[in-house]
């Protein structure tokens, strides 16, 4: 039986390899003028803007309480990197 562990808070595990990736702080606002603030893990290799156009509806926030939302692209009117 394989075991495995678990990815770290900078890695996703996709067919057994292992991408490096990067926290990016962000804020969001929605179509509903709600803003959301939080960090979102893209690719090592990739920009924001790469990112948001990629083909993919949803994307996952973890806010400053450490829990996690699922917003959908659709809605996003704007995204504004922290640096």
């Amino acid at each position: 039986m394989k075991t495995s562990t678990l990815p770290t808070k900078t890695e996703t595990i996709m067919e057994d390899k292992t991408i490096p990736r990067q926290s990016v702080h962000v804020i969001i606002t929605l179509s509903d003028s709600r803003n959301l603030s939080g960090e979102i893990q893209i690719d090592l290799d990739s920009r924001l803007s790469d990112f948001m156009n990629k083909p993919e509806r949803f994307l996952i926030l973890r806010d400053k309480d450490n829990s996690l939302k699922i917003v959908n692209k659709d809605h996003i009117i704007e995204v504004i990197e922290l640096l």
